[in-house]
Parts: structure tokens; sequence; C-alpha cells
């Protein structure tokens, strides 16, 4: 089975990538280094702090999880790396489906600024098409969440696509609107635009939005569908990104063919 999609080959970086972030309000300054990975490796992570040696562990559903302030992962044999999100929003926007990430700690901290650094450093460093099909994932029936005000979704369509609404803090009953496409362009211009010092209107939507992107990349292929989201928080992206596993009848891995456009 094949689905029509922006890009139809997997990818991996041109370069290696050597990242810090920088510090701000005390947070501890997160070092990483991005190398590139061979086809159908998906994103892994290397803890070079453990005892021992490095530990490695994979971008996979099934090691999703959260402290409740971010999306996290951890292994069954109990290594884990916390506030995971952004990087793997970047590396998604940026078209990186095969990578390695070495941390020299336990977490994956992007303070204020941190994103739009990270992306622009992996854009420098360039994507590098592989002799490997694309796979994505074809939501085929709703996939649907809920908690008290709290709503997602994933229900299937041709173009991926996102939409969050958060309701108003003034107690009116107003809802606050956003809509973007998941495509890769899409996706940078918004963690771009969230950059240190850049605040508009939008932007406690587009922060929201910024955390669902890393959960959805923890999917670890691109999803093609439509996410439909209500005041989204960190529990409920995972307990929806984690359905997935539950609900196999209602999406297909897919290779991706190119698009006609």
């Amino acid at each position: 089975m094949h689905a029509t999609y922006t890009r139809w080959v997997q990818r991996t970086l041109r370069e290696a990538v050597a990242y810090s972030s920088p510090v701000a309000d005390g947070q501890r300054r997160a070092a990483m280094l991005i190398r590139p990975a061979a086809p159908d490796t998906g994103i892994r992570l290397v803890r070079s702090d453990t005892p021992g040696g490095s530990r490695m562990l994979h971008a996979r559903i099934e090691y999703l999880g959260t402290d409740g302030s971010g999306a996290t992962l951890e292994c069954p044999s109990g290594v884990g790396v916390c506030a995971v999100g952004p990087l793997l929003a970047g590396l998604a926007a940026c078209g990186i489906d095969n990578a390695e990430v070495t941390l020299d700690g336990p977490e994956a901290v992007l303070p204020d600024g941190g994103i739009a650094a990270l992306v622009e450093a992996l854009q420098s460093a360039g994507a590098e098409d592989q002799a490997r099909p694309l796979q994505v994932i074809k939501i085929e029936r709703v996939i649907g969440v809920n908690n008290g005000p709290r709503r997602a979704m994933l229900r299937p369509s041709s173009v991926p696509h996102a939409a969050i609404s958060l309701d108003a803090e003034d107690g009116t009953g107003r809802h606050r609107w956003l809509a973007v496409g998941l495509g890769q362009e899409a996706v940078r211009r918004e963690l771009i635009g969230l950059a240190a010092g850049r605040r508009t209107e939008s932007e406690p939507l587009r922060r929201r939005l910024m955390d669902c992107f890393g959960y959805l990349a923890a999917a670890g292929a691109p999803i093609l569908g439509h996410f439909l989201a209500q005041n989204p928080d960190h529990e409920l992206m995972h307990t929806l990104v984690r359905s997935l596993l539950g609900q196999q009848r209602s999406w297909s891995l897919v290779e991706a063919v190119a698009s006609a456009v």
C-alpha cells in the first residue's frame, strides 16, 4: 500500500551537528552531537554520561512518557531522557528520519530560542536523501482521547494538517484557534517563530502546538492525517500518541510516493 506525500525517501543529515543550547533562567545547557545514521535507524539517543559506558535508547512510541511538563523517553533498561519534545520536533521539521543524538546528561532541555537555533543548525548541516523508501503513518479511522475540557484526535486526511484551540483565560468561553500544515516547511516556520524575544498574541497557541509536534514526532514516522486538539496538555498528548499502539486497525504504515503537485 502507498500514500501520496511531499517526499518519498528517507533522509539523514549530510554532516554532524555539534549543538549547545543557550543558557537561560538558570537552566542547564544541553550539549548534543547529532550524527547521520543509516536508513531505517530512526532517531536514537545515546547517553554518554551513564556509569559503565554509553547507553542507547530509540525514539519509539512504547518508550514515550511524560513527567507532566514535557515528553520523556525511557527504555526497559531504565535509561531515559526527559524534555525530548523540542528535539524530536526540530528533527522532524527538518525532514531528518535517521540520526544518532549523543547527550551529555539525562535531559534535552532547550530554553527559549533554543528550538530556533537547533533548527537553523540542522538546516546548515543539510539533509541527504537515502536509498530507502519513506514510510508514513496513514490514519484510516478516527483515534480520539479526552479528559474533561481537553480533547485530541487524529482523523483521516490526504493532507497532513493540524489545528488546536485554547479556551480564553478570562472565563468568557471564547476560543483561540491556530491551524497549520504538518509539512516540514510549515512546522519549521512555526518553530523558528518561537525564537526568544518574539512575542505575539498567538504565542501561547504556537508554544502549545510545538509541544504537540514533539509528541507526534515520537510516533517514529510522519503522520498523514488531520490532528485536532482542544486545550491539549502533556498527559493528553502522551495518551493520544500511545493510543496508536492499541488501535493498530485505525492506521497503516505505508510507503510514501511522490506528490503530483
